[in-house]
Order: C-alpha cells, then structure tokens, then sequence
C-alpha cells in the first residue's frame, strides 16, 4: 500500500514537472528549481555570525545537499574554476563531505585550499547548479549547453560582495577540462606512490575497459536500478567478459588491459582472464560508501584509466552510461569510445 503511494505521488510530481516545464520551457523551470534549493539552503544552514572579507568563489561539497560521484564533482570544479580563471576571480575548494578531498588530492600550480568558509548570509551566499536528467537531458538545454551555463555562471557569480559557494556538477564541454584539472590538481605523495606502484605491476602500455553495473549483478549500493534475476545476471557476465576480448582485438596495441568496474563479483571474473589487470581494493560509490579504502580505489581507477593508451565504456541493456572513465580520460587528452554490446 505504501509502494503503491508512493509512486502515485511521484508520478503526480513528474506530472507537474512537465505542466510547468511545457509552460514556461525547461531552463527557466531548471533556474527556479535551482534558485529555491539555493533559498532553502539559506534558511537553514546560513545562520553563522562569524565574518569575513573574503569574497572568492568557493565550489562547495559539504553534505547540505546531493552533489554526485567523482566524476560530477569534478566536471563542477572545473567548469567553476574555468570561470574564474578567465573572469579574474579568485577561486577555492571547499570539499569536505563525504571526505576531505586534500586527502588525496593537493593543489598543483593554484592554491585553492580557502582559508575561511563563513556561513552568514550577509557576508556569504549560496549558488546551485545541480545537473539531473527530469531537465537537463532536455533538448532545448541538451543543445545549448555550454551557451546556458555560460549565462548561469554569469548572472550568479559576478557578485563581488560576499563570498559566493557553488554547488554544482555542470559540465562545460568547451574548457580544457585536462589543462585546468592540471593546473588544479595533482595527487597527494600516499596516492601518487601508489598510482606507481601500479604502473610498474602493468609494466607496459594498456588500454582501460570500464563497466558500470549499478545494482544490476546485486554486489552494489547506488540511486539507480534494481538486481537482475539470476539468470540474466549470469548473462550479462559472461556477455561482458566476452567484451572485452572483443575491444582488445579491436583497439590500439597494447600489453594489457585495465579493467575497471563498480561490480567485485564482475572483477573476480575478469582479472582471470589472461592480459587482464584489475586494481584490487573495496569497490564503492562515495555517496553510500566512502572509507579510505573506497575512496583509494576510486581515485586510483581514475588515474590508472587517465593514463591508458585508449579508454573505453563497455555497456549493454540497463547499464549506466557512466561519465567516469570519459571524465579521466580528458585528464590527459585520451581517446574515448562507448562499447555496445
């Protein structure tokens, strides 16, 4: 009965949603939604009497709100930091939920480590530009992208009298995501020892085949989907492994093969398979699991795949069309490729 309630009302939502995005187009239904999580936010969170002079623009993880996986958070810093660059604004990261991320990531050629985040709505403000599919994925913003967000970007972080925090995973196709993610970044000394320790193991050059199940094989926690029967899972298995094959023969010469994916039961099959490398660790999605174990192998399958001689997405039937490996292949210019199978 509960179920059953709960789905009338979402679908009561979504019709609601599309009533108010017919009337007034889908961006301007996307910048109200924006704006009214940005008020609530305000009205619960910015109550602090502390003060500052600071007036950067910090992009803001720090749990009030949904903000994605790695590879969201990391387009948001970017396509923020991009602005900034080429606007003369100071820029800083405040990245402290589910992890700190100076925990593995430290600044390379910019300090963006702030040296104060105030919480009082006279001298701070927040701004949200969150992606979801309800809206984005429509085609008068699909297509217009970087055009829109431009403006966004524009319109909300131009003001100079407080200290502005932008919540968001926006992606702006036409920033050098690898010259500015450098520029940002490099990994910390734990992270990057690692990092070669694992070049060293693969010992020559490889190309990175990344599968991204969800909860399809019922090994792993995520917002999307539901486990397969049994039977289609074993399919699906045996389907992927067979992937691979298929992508190594096709793609660049290569010694090994990376393969990553978000499924342990998938990688115990996988690193059986001859040429195959697998990254061992604990497998996890930082929303819902996000030790140091987790996030470790996360950012060691982001720079691992950023380093491969070509990237590939494997997907087939329900699996997520993932921006992860895409993502670490901009890191350093890689070709990337989505595998149907």
């Amino acid at each position: 009965m509960k179920q059953t309630i709960r789905k009338f009302l979402h679908s009561m939502k979504m019709q609601w949603y599309n009533v108010q995005i017919a009337i007034g187009g889908a961006w301007r239904f996307f910048c109200k939604q924006q704006k009214s999580m940005a008020e609530k936010m305000v009205a619960e969170h910015y109550m602090e009497d502390t003060q500052t002079d600071d007036t950067s623009v910090v992009f803001t993880c720090n749990g009030w709100i949904w903000h994605g996986g790695l590879a969201d958070r990391l387009k948001g810093i970017v396509a923020v930091y991009d602005w900034c660059k080429r606007n003369g604004r100071q820029f800083r990261i405040n990245f402290r939920e589910p992890f700190s991320l100076q925990d593995y990531l430290i600044p390379n050629k910019v300090g963006w480590l702030p040296e104060s985040i105030v919480y009082n709505k006279d001298f701070s403000m927040p701004r949200v530009c969150l992606m979801e599919p309800r809206t984005c994925h429509k085609k008068e913003i699909a297509e217009h992208q970087n055009e829109l967000f431009e403006s966004w970007m524009n319109e909300n972080l131009s003001d100079t009298s407080k200290q502005l925090h932008i919540y968001t995973n926006m992606e702006r196709k036409d920033a050098d995501f690898g010259a500015r993610f450098n520029e940002l970044f490099r990994p910390d000394s734990r992270l990057q020892k690692i990092i070669d320790e694992h070049l060293v193991n693969i010992g020559g050059e490889y190309i990175s085949i990344s599968f991204r199940f969800t909860t399809l094989l019922g090994d792993f926690t995520d917002c999307t989907g539901t486990p397969l029967p049994p039977e289609e899972r074993t399919d699906l298995i045996e389907r992927s492994l067979e992937a691979i094959k298929i992508i190594s023969r096709q793609a660049p010469v290569h010694d090994k093969i990376l393969v990553t994916a978000d499924s342990e039961t998938f990688l115990s099959r996988a690193k059986e398979m001859e040429n195959v490398y697998v990254i061992p660790g604990k497998v996890g999605h930082i929303d819902y699991d996000h030790g140091d174990d987790v996030n470790m192998k996360t950012f060691l399958d982001f720079f691992l795949i950023s380093k491969a001689k070509k990237v590939y997405l494997a997907r087939s039937g329900k699996m997520y069309r993932s921006a992860f490996a895409r993502t670490a292949a901009l890191v350093n210019d890689r070709p990337f490729e989505i595998h149907e199978y």
